[in-house]
């Protein structure tokens, strides 16, 4: 069996110094995470349908709809 000679290299990135007010949002804007989850095809096609015949974003939806939710409950 022959030996293959293999090698990975990169060449390092300079990295810029970032101005101080990089940790500052935009006004009125807030963190945001990213939540992953399962749903069911049906429920995910009615979704993107809504979306496309209102002219928003399916996270524009849910996010409506969570807030909804969850201030309905308090």
């Amino acid at each position: 069996m022959s030996e293959k000679k293999f090698s990975i290299s990169r060449s390092e990135r300079r990295v810029e110094a970032a101005p101080a007010d990089v940790d500052r949002f935009i006004a009125g804007a807030e963190p945001e995470t990213t939540k992953t989850f399962r749903m069911p095809i049906r429920l995910s096609r009615k979704l993107r349908i809504r979306a496309a015949e209102t002219g928003q974003t399916e996270k524009e939806i849910l996010i409506r709809l969570i807030t909804d939710y969850l201030e309905s409950k308090q």
